[in-house]
């Protein structure tokens, strides 16, 4: 893996789920009957970007080298990731009418269905698993070619 591609791919996408997670937050503390929802995304997204940041550093370290196999599933992991978070930060991104109902002491409407976020959380389930999978596949691919 191109120590500076991969890296960057991944840096992306750790930037932007912190932005999503962020925005989380915000509403977790006006969100009355969400807050289950909104604890499970925010968990998904905090496990990502653990996730990613471990990999950042792999691709960053002395061994980035031996990541042949992911190579090409990690950079499009973190491209169909940043991505996503990009759209859910849209999503979550409070409008003006929301801010000015905010200055005026009312709550933030969570804008999200519970069924829109078992979609999202099945979704962040998936990369997960892409990546994870193709980790693995490099520690056999390693141990092959011992």
């Amino acid at each position: 893996m191109d120590p500076l591609s991969g890296a960057a791919s991944v840096i992306a996408v750790v930037q932007v789920a912190g932005k999503v997670w962020s925005l989380c937050w915000k509403y977790y503390s006006d969100a009355k009957d969400s807050k289950p929802d909104i604890d499970r995304l925010m968990g998904y997204i905090i496990a990502l970007q653990h996730l990613f940041q471990h990999v950042r550093d792999l691709a960053k370290g002395p061994g980035a080298a031996k990541l042949v196999a992911s190579k090409e599933l990690i950079e499009g992991t973190a491209r169909e990731l940043e991505w996503e978070f990009k759209s859910l930060q849209k999503v979550l991104e409070p409008g003006k009418r929301q801010g000015i109902l905010k200055s005026f002491g009312r709550r933030l409407k969570w804008p999200l269905q519970k069924e829109d976020v078992e979609k999202i959380i099945q979704l962040l389930e998936r990369h997960k698993t892409t990546l994870i999978t193709a980790m693995n596949c490099d520690q056999m691919y390693e141990a092959d070619t011992l």
